[in-house]
């Protein structure tokens, strides 16, 4: 299978440092998160984003070791901004267009769907493209790609209840980011004959009749 994905063999030592590099980097947005809900603890989306990434801090100590790994310069910078974004919100002058509970609303709704996802990927989930297995069942049924269609939705939510320009910008360049790494993991992935197969089976990898 040729692929244009820069993927490498990951030795275990390659392996192991790059996932405690990922693990430090996350543990670190984790905690700026949790700063700024102890500032402000009725801001429920911050708790809902808290609990969310806080949950995917987990399932990086415990992933199973990647046998291949795209680690190209748009992969980085893709991954890297799509994990830390929310360091370049601006909290303090922003306009709700809908209620706090409206938005934590849209914001479990998404999270329930990352959730979902992410309790089938279990150990196969991981940060940069790579090659840990291939799931297909539940959501992933539907699209190839559930988890994003949940930190879509849950963008959405915290948006409307915190929004600015600057924070508009920031989620835009947040589906860019998902985008370029939906890209590149299917290019490491389809070096498998059954992921191959499951994308003939089901053709939309984030939105039926989109894309």
């Amino acid at each position: 299978m040729k692929s244009d994905s820069p993927a490498v063999t990951e030795s275990p030592a390659r392996e192991w440092l790059l996932r405690l590099l990922a693990v430090l980097l996350y543990a670190i947005g984790v905690s700026n998160i949790a700063r700024a809900w102890w500032a402000e603890p009725m801001r429920w989306t911050l708790v809902a984003l808290l609990v969310t990434e806080a949950y995917a801090l987990v399932l990086l100590v415990c992933a199973r070791r990647a046998t291949i790994r795209d680690t190209s310069l748009v992969a980085l910078v893709a991954t890297t901004y799509s994990m830390f974004y929310y360091v370049f919100f601006d909290p303090g002058r922003t306009m709700a267009l809908i209620s706090e509970l409206a938005g934590v609303g849209f914001y479990f709704a998404g999270a329930a769907c990352q959730f979902a996802a992410k309790l089938l990927l279990g150990r196969s989930f991981g940060l940069l493209p790579a090659q840990r297995g291939v799931v297909i069942s539940g959501p992933y049924r539907i699209v190839r790609h559930p988890m994003y269609v949940g930190y879509l939705i849950g963008q959405m939510g915290f948006i409307l209840v915190n929004f600015s320009w600057r924070n508009l910008s920031v989620v835009v360049g947040v589906c860019l980011a998902l985008g370029l790494r939906i890209v590149r993991e299917e290019a490491v992935l389809a070096f498998s004959d059954d992921y191959r197969a499951y994308q003939r089976r089901v053709r939309w990898r984030l939105l039926p009749y989109v894309f």
